[in-house]
């Protein structure tokens, strides 16, 4: 009989690791969802189970990286495909005020307190970073049914917002891991990323208005569009990697791209019915698959006893106290209503799946130890869980 070996890892080995992997995740994520929550801290539950900090089933070994990056990639893509550009630009001021004042209140708090602890700069920062995403995932869930329109354009918009600059950050930290930067190399990989994004959002924009027969041809035959979608994504992915930047800011803006052929009109609907139903279809593998592949991945890297408890109750405080603060005055400005006012407060400060994937790559890269790492992931899990929870205890009975 022949037996295959990736690297140092026959076959049946890494078939056992995904199996074991995947049953793991699937049983974990019963009851988070039975409760309407985000099956994510669940994946990563299991994946620290199964890991060498508990059971010690499953060990580290190159190919389940490989696997798991690509989980993360087309993560990426996905994002990139649920991105609403529209969203974003009919209501940019309201969008970038509430993202950016969000970001930069939680930013500043956490950075701090963690240099007044007298952790090193370049950790402090990478942590403030870490905490200042919003999940659009948990957001987006949460507010599926709201009936408040304005809330939830205004909100998930902020949270996209949020999602740019995520990714803009892991393509710095995975452009140059753990080496300090100057500020001559800062400038010239912030040049470099914006003018690869504004030239994606260029090409996005002629696709939407002059060239809409790209989209339309796509969207002659799904799969067809499918195939097309997955090779631009690909594609994008290795031009960024060319030029210095991470595959996932590739892979994100593919998405974008392609999600921009939902403002063209088509009197048909064609186009948007084969995006609709291609995100359908690539998240059912993603939730599947692939996404709880890379989450338990996280997890065989997390250890409950390297978490630092006092650390992690004031960073949790943190996280969610400087998000609300951020948001909170601005969102009454923008409402004039107190109750969505506090939505919104309470919404931005979920954490998710980028700021995950950060924390993982930052530990690989060693600018994080396993304490921090631990600590901090555990934050990001907590305000997962407690902020639907939160938003529903507050809002019940409520139509907000």
């Amino acid at each position: 009989m022949c037996v295959v070996e990736w690297g140092g890892l026959e076959t049946s080995t890494l078939i056992f690791y995904v199996v074991v992997m995947l049953a793991s995740a699937k049983l974990l994520e019963i009851p988070f969802r039975r409760l309407n929550l985000n099956p994510i801290p669940a994946y990563v539950l299991a994946g620290f189970i199964v890991g060498p900090y508990v059971l010690g089933i499953i060990e580290f070994y190159l190919e389940l990286t490989s696997i798991a990056y690509l989980g993360l990639i087309l993560l990426m893509l996905y994002t990139g495909l649920t991105t609403e550009f529209r969203e974003i630009k009919s209501n940019f001021k309201e969008v970038v005020a509430m993202g950016s004042l969000g970001i930069i209140v939680t930013f500043i708090a956490v950075y701090t307190y963690l240099w007044l602890l007298g952790f090193p700069s370049i950790i402090s920062l990478f942590i403030a970073v870490a905490l200042s995403n919003t999940a659009t995932e948990t957001v987006a869930g949460v507010l599926a049914r709201s009936g408040e329109s304005k809330l939830r354009s205004l909100v998930i918009g902020a949270s996209f917002f949020d999602d740019i600059i995520a990714v803009y950050l892991i393509t710095l930290l995975t452009g140059f891991g753990l080496r300090e930067l100057s500020i001559e190399d800062l400038l010239a990989f912030t040049a470099k990323t914006v003018a690869f994004i504004a030239i994606a959002f260029y090409i996005s924009s002629l696709f939407s208005s002059k060239y809409t027969r790209i989209y339309q041809y796509m969207s002659k035959n799904y799969f067809w569009f499918a195939s097309s979608v997955v090779l631009i994504a690909l594609v994008l992915a290795l031009i960024a990697r060319m030029v210095g930047l991470s595959e996932l800011l590739g892979a994100y803006l593919a998405g974008v791209i392609i999600s921009r052929s939902r403002e063209f009109h088509d009197p048909m609907l064609r186009t948007r019915i084969a995006l609709t139903n291609f995100i359908s279809d690539f998240a059912v593998i993603l939730d599947v698959i692939f996404i709880p592949i890379f989450f338990v991945y996280v997890g065989l890297s997390y250890s409950i006893r390297e978490v630092d408890v006092i650390l992690y109750a004031s960073l949790l405080t943190l996280a969610m106290i400087g998000k609300f603060i951020g948001v909170y005055p601005y969102a009454y400005a923008v409402f004039r209503d107190r109750s969505s006012a506090i939505a919104a407060g309470i919404l931005m400060g979920s954490r998710g799946s980028l700021d995950i994937a950060l924390l993982r790559l930052g530990l690989e890269a060693e600018l994080i130890d396993q304490t921090v790492f631990s600590t901090v992931l555990t934050v990001a899990l907590t305000t997962t869980i407690l902020t639907p929870l939160i938003y529903t205890i507050v809002y019940k009975g409520k139509a907000v």
